[in-house]
């Protein structure tokens, strides 16, 4: 588990590896960051990792984008003609 505290935010960001998601221990102690972080009125943010490969649905993810915007260009394009 990792916690970044941004005060000047008043955010706590609290990462979670695949491991940490499913322990009863971190659990109780996300409870207790709540807690104590709620009283000072900072806004608790929990992520938790994913379990697929990021670089796989990076690709899918600039793939997508680059036909999207190759089709957006030849419609503008075609708008102009």
């Amino acid at each position: 588990m990792q916690i970044d505290v941004h005060a000047k935010e008043k955010t706590v960001c609290v990462w979670l590896g695949h491991k940490e998601q499913e322990s009863q221990a971190v659990k109780k102690e996300l409870e207790a960051l709540y807690a104590a972080y709620g009283q000072r009125k900072y806004r608790v943010a929990v992520y938790y990792s994913g379990w697929e490969d990021i670089s796989v649905l990076t690709l899918g993810i600039l793939q997508y984008n680059k036909k999207k915007l190759e089709q957006d260009t030849m419609e503008m394009e075609a708008s102009l003609l």
